[in-house]
């Protein structure tokens, strides 16, 4: 098995929703973490094949109880333009509502590549949600204290101020978490395939999130039958 289907291959505690994170969707864009739209919709179909409708962001917080039955949660990091312009449609034909984790100091400071708060504002219109990815997505463990608490209370802030959440969520930069303490309580703070899967409860502030491999189109079915049989089970 390839290392970056094997890293994949975890997806979260048993009974506990799978969480996908995305990064870039562009149709040219040559990057390891970049699918194409094609691709982006073809991953989701079987994703959703698999699990049936995605969750609904809006009802993910700190105090979620686990789901009856197997349930994915579609997230997206960097709040980068291509997310606009090229997932959003997919997205949309198929249904899928989605969680925007935005670096809050790049909104409105780079809009040639990244979303502006007013089209962030307009994704949680149609039924999406915004969280922070930090303020300047630098790499929390190699902050102070001081800054590690700053770069997360003041993105957490920014995006309630702007788009009216009164708890959103957070994604650790590079999927590293930061000091104990420097996560305010009640934050459900997600992380990546670094993460152990643990159910939610037990590691609130670094949630397993998985990914599906670019460039490896042909492991994705077993993946998403492997991660749904895992909501039973624990991964080997």
């Amino acid at each position: 098995m390839p290392p970056d289907v094997r890293q994949a291959a975890a997806g979260a505690a048993p009974g506990w929703p799978l969480v996908l994170y995305f990064h870039h969707v562009h149709p040219t864009l040559d990057h390891y973490t970049s699918l194409t739209p094609g691709a982006f919709e073809r991953g989701l179909e079987t994703v959703l094949a698999e699990y049936g409708p995605a969750l609904d962001p809006a009802g993910v917080g700190a105090d979620l109880d686990p789901p009856a039955g197997p349930r994915v949660l579609i997230t997206f990091d960097d709040g980068h333009r291509d997310n606009l312009d090229h997932a959003l449609p997919v997205l949309d034909r198929l249904g899928v509502r989605a969680l925007f984790f935005v670096i809050t100091g790049l909104a409105d400071a780079a809009p040639d590549r990244s979303m502006t708060w007013d089209e962030v504002a307009g994704l949680v219109a149609d039924g999406h949600r915004a969280g922070s990815h930090t303020v300047t997505h630098r790499k929390l463990p190699a902050l102070g204290p001081r800054e590690q608490r700053a770069e997360i209370t003041r993105s957490l802030a920014a995006v309630r101020d702007r788009l009216g959440d009164p708890a959103p969520p957070l994604a650790h930069p590079y999927g590293l978490p930061p000091a104990a303490g420097a996560v305010p309580d009640g934050v459900l703070a997600f992380g990546t395939v670094k993460a152990p899967p643990l159910p939610w409860t037990a590691a609130p502030h670094d949630v397993r999130r998985t990914y599906l491999p670019v460039g490896r189109e042909e492991s994705w079915p077993r993946l998403c039958r492997d991660w749904r049989r895992q909501w039973w089970h624990p991964s080997p």
